[in-house]
């Protein structure tokens, strides 16, 4: 569940909710592309799934980069980066748009640096994001996100 995969929202959060069921998340930043740093040019080591299944070549195409095409989760992520309030990271409006739901419990982020571990956290100490930003990246997701999702989500 994230920015990118915003299905559960409509379907799993109810029922979850009817049921008493916690919720983790997994992938709320999408492969690292909620984090903001990539861009076209990026490229991953040959051991990376980033790599190695871009696609859906080795598994499930929805479980790398949320099932959207790099070129375009770049793209997107980048129109979201020009979202992010003042004083927060893209990576934490990513985890903090994840934590604003109540049906989610905890979020687990991936990370490769100790300093990414610290940012990560910082998101759970941060104010809800506003109404209106929840409502923008609805609406980015509907228009622009979901019809380009590959993957049985």
């Amino acid at each position: 569940f994230n920015v990118f995969r915003q299905n559960p929202i409509e379907d799993l959060f109810p029922r979850a909710k009817e049921k008493g069921v916690s919720l983790i998340v997994r992938l709320p930043l999408a492969s690292g592309l909620l984090s903001g740093k990539f861009n076209a040019d990026t490229t991953f080591p040959v051991n990376d799934h980033r790599n190695y299944n871009a696609n859906g070549q080795k598994f499930n195409v929805g479980e790398t980069f949320s099932g959207i095409p790099f070129p375009e989760g770049v793209r997107f992520a980048s129109k979201i980066r020009g979202m992010v309030p003042k004083g927060m990271t893209p990576a934490q409006l990513a985890l903090r748009w994840v934590l604003d739901f109540d049906a989610v419990t905890v979020a687990i982020p991936g990370a490769t640096a100790p300093g990414q571990v610290g940012m990560n956290l910082g998101a759970s100490t941060l104010a809800p994001l506003p109404r209106e930003l929840h409502d923008r990246l609805r609406l980015l997701y509907e228009a622009e996100i979901r019809p380009l999702i590959r993957g049985k989500y």
